[in-house]
């Protein structure tokens, strides 16, 4: 769910009185009407500074459909940053692809970093799927063939003659899928997730084979596992949730208990396409011109202390570290967000900015999060890498109160959502100086805020648990902070460089963050540099002698 959707959300939730809103709810099934859909509409002109009849709002109905009208007027002309900028060009269209079909700029960054390194994992996507209930293989890997048949980025590989990539599309057939009975094993369970594991670190061949491995695990009578392991290169979280969805209705299509879904329109070689002729003249000008602006010319990622120097070459080698916010704190949060206008994802990034500038000493606070880059209704069901990187920058005042920051960067993460659409390697190119380039330039701390996932429904099966947690030993980043709702609470999950850092610096930045937003939202109008935790080298920098300058 990106920035929109999720201030969307946030005013259904006020609107309607209800709690949990995901990207397919509807709003006339939980209650909306005309006279809250012209709220609603009044609610987007005054928060988000763009004007949607209330009546497209009602007729869109899904929080998806609504997040997609917005952002379409957030682009038109008048609403962006650019006076005079020429009208956006028109959608991906289906079958509008040369006969070697190029690459998307995230498929290209992603086919890049597989060629300097063929035998990372560090692009793999693995999943599973608990199925408990009585399984019918049968249908279940007819399910798998259809699903693949319909997505063609699943069977995709890619030549590169004279290094120069481009698609190559196999028609469908069958999808191998071995099966392994672990349950005579001493403790299946146990040795059920090694072999997800050993699935999790296969070796993908972008050039020889498809972006998909999948294979079933048998745990006990009526409980099994589907182990799917995609490559980045042909999904993102976004995806994954239509893939699981769709693979769920294709089971109960093929055990006859519900209809196929229909056949999706467009295909993603389709939008590689169209981003490549769009990101071109004027349209490339504007976003390159607004970023500029944001960053300035070659902007430096924020320095934080680390336990170790930094080697010459980086080894992406990684572990994490766990935290649980509690309900008392959580429910203090949202009703912060409630009172500010900020949603939750805001005031966790506020709260993470603050102690990224008590920790580092640093004023200046960039740190990268990901944006789901649907910024069209064509491409809300597209299976594909469309997932972005967007630096979200805030400058902090020693006076700044954490209420003027999370207002601060509720501004910077709109902005930076209205502007998603320049690949973030393009930004790079265009921004960043060739001599001081490294493999993270502009940030090396991420962040990310996830909502509470629906599981997908398998007709004839008791319940469909995803698992999406794979090999904890790798780190794109030095630090990644993952926020995600399970309920009335917030686990954290932070991953670290274990080259940088050692297991109790990250463990205390976790405690620290914690005792931020206690203090920060029982003060909301204390200063910054008040707050004990927020204070340069509060979270152990005994433990962080170094400096990466």
């Amino acid at each position: 769910m990106g920035f929109v959707e999720e201030e969307i959300a946030r005013y259904w939730s006020e609107l309607l009185g209800v709690t949990t809103v995901a990207p397919r709810s509807r709003f006339a099934r939980l209650g909306g009407a005309a006279d809250t859909a012209a709220r609603l509409s009044d609610r987007v002109d005054e928060e988000l500074g763009v004007r949607v009849p209330a009546e497209d709002l009602l007729g869109a109905d899904t929080l998806e459909a609504m997040g997609a009208l917005v952002r379409a007027a957030m682009e038109a002309p008048g609403n962006g940053p650019s006076p005079g900028a020429e009208p956006a060009v028109t959608g991906p269209r289906p079958g509008s692809r040369d006969e070697r079909p190029v690459l998307s700029f995230g498929q290209q960054r992603l086919w890049f970093m597989q060629q300097l390194d063929p035998g990372t994992t560090l692009y793999n996507v693995p999943t599973v799927l608990h199925l408990n209930g009585p399984l019918d293989r049968t249908a279940l890997g007819a399910a798998l063939d259809a699903l693949v048949a319909r997505h063609e980025v699943l069977r995709t590989t890619y030549a590169a003659p004279g290094g120069r990539p481009y698609q190559v599309v196999a028609p469908p057939a069958p999808v191998p899928l071995p099966y392994t009975d672990v349950s005579g094993h001493p403790e299946p369970a146990a040795e059920a997730g090694r072999l997800a594991d050993e699935e999790a670190r296969w070796v993908f061949d972008l050039a020889a084979a498809p972006p998909l491995r999948a294979r079933l695990l048998r745990v006990a009578d009526g409980e099994h596992r589907l182990v799917l392991t995609f490559h980045h290169i042909a999904v993102d979280g976004w995806s994954l949730e239509i893939l699981h969805r769709e693979l769920g209705a294709l089971y109960g299509a093929a055990t006859g208990r519900t209809p196929a879904p229909p056949e999706p329109g467009l295909q993603y070689a389709d939008f590689a396409a169209w981003q490549r002729a769009r990101l071109d003249g004027p349209v490339l000008d504007d976003l390159v011109g607004h970023w500029r602006a944001v960053l300035g010319d070659d902007p430096q990622a924020l320095a934080v202390p680390t336990d170790r120097p930094r080697p010459a070459t980086r080894g992406f080698r990684g572990a994490v570290a766990r935290h649980e916010l509690g309900p008392e704190l959580v429910g203090r949060l949202r009703d912060f967000c409630r009172s500010e206008s900020v949603t939750p994802y805001m005031a966790a990034l506020a709260g993470f900015d603050a102690l990224l500038g008590g920790w580092s000493g640093a004023r200046d606070i960039t740190v990268g999060t990901p944006v789901a880059g649907r910024t069209r209704p064509e491409l809300e069901d597209l299976v594909g890498c469309l997932i972005n990187m967007v630096p979200v920058r805030v400058r902090l005042d020693g006076a700044a109160s954490f209420r003027a920051l999370a207002a601060a960067v509720r501004t910077a993460v709109l902005d930076a959502s209205a502007h998603q659409d320049l690949p973030f390697d393009k930004l790079v190119e265009v921004l960043v100086n060739r001599r001081s380039r490294d493999l993270l330039p502009v940030f090396r701390i991420m962040f990310s805020f996830l909502r509470e996932r629906e599981n997908p429904r398998f007709p004839g099966l008791d319940s469909c648990v995803v698992d999406l947690t794979g090999p904890e030993d790798t780190a794109k980043y030095d630090l990644s902070l993952y926020v995600e709702e399970r309920g009335d609470r917030l686990a954290l999950t932070l991953e670290y460089d274990t080259d940088l850092f050692a297991p109790d610096t990250p463990a205390a930045l976790l405690a620290a963050y914690e005792r931020t937003l206690h203090e920060a939202i029982a003060s909301p109008d204390r200063p910054l540099a008040d707050l004990q935790t927020v204070r340069p080298g509060a979270p152990g920098t005994e433990r962080s002698p170094h400096r990466d300058l």
